[in-house]
């Protein structure tokens, strides 16, 4: 109804049943009017609602896909030629160094790393090895200081042994059983010694040593050289390498 005149609009008005204005226009005005106007308007809106329809329908060449833009096929045709293939060969490259580069220095890293902590593992080896001897020798120590302190207090018992041993004087059956006795104790006594650890000092025949003789006198000797032990008044021991009694000795002045 755009296209129709003015003029035509007005007597469709005037010629159509619904209009206010049909009541203006004579009865044969407006049914010939009516038909002469609307009949070609409904051809109109016909042939334009066939487009319309046709439109709605989609044809076999509208799913196939669109052809790729021009500014695709150029970009594909740039990132496939020799020089950006080149450019992004050298970039890699330049990675690739990179990536050396960073893995050469965690090695140096790691190595460095590792040599402090064998360093810091053998100084911890070192004193623990010294904790394990200092402690043992403590131990050691302690139990030998026990050992002297307990056969010190045996000592005088040992000495009136050996002075009862040394007055028997075989001279029968019997003073020979008794000393045979005597004999038999003394060497079970000093082998339980022994089993602690103690030992009888070498005195007479021996360079006279400060460290483990007494020296009570020295005497003229035919026998031993100056300086040597030459007589015993008292055996001395040592315990575990210590002294645990002195030997009391007579040195020797020479000839």
């Amino acid at each position: 109804m755009k296209h129709v005149p003015l003029i035509a609009l007005a007597v469709a008005l005037l010629a159509h049943p619904a209009s206010p204005f049909a009541l203006l226009a004579p009865r044969p005005l407006r049914a010939a009017t009516a038909a002469r106007i609307f009949t070609p308007l409904r051809m109109e809106e016909d042939a334009a609602e066939e487009p319309a329809a046709d439109a709605a329908e989609p044809s076999a060449d509208d799913a196939a896909p669109p052809p790729a833009p021009p500014e695709e096929e150029e970009e594909d045709d740039l990132l496939s030629s020799p020089a950006f293939l080149k450019q992004k060969v050298k970039v890699l490259e330049k990675e690739l160094e990179e990536l050396t580069a960073e893995a050469a220095t965690l090695t140096a890293q790691a190595e460095e790393t590792a040599a402090e902590f064998s360093q810091k593992r053998e100084r911890l080896q070192t004193d623990f090895d010294n904790f394990k001897a200092r402690h043992y020798n403590q131990t050691r120590d302690a139990q030998i200081d026990a050992k002297i302190k307990l056969v010190k207090d045996f000592l005088p018992v040992l000495d009136n042994f050996d002075r009862a041993r040394t007055s028997i004087s075989p001279d029968g059956a019997t003073q020979e059983a008794t000393n045979a006795e005597y004999q038999e104790v003394h060497a079970r006594l000093m082998a339980t010694l022994g089993e602690l650890g103690m030992e009888k000092i070498e005195a007479v025949g021996t360079e006279f040593d400060y460290n483990l003789h007494m020296a009570i006198q020295q005497q003229p000797s035919d026998e031993y050289d100056e300086g040597v032990v030459c007589a015993e008044m008292q055996p001395g021991y040592t315990l575990g390498g210590k002294l645990l009694r002195a030997a009391y000795v007579m040195v020797s002045a020479g000839a």
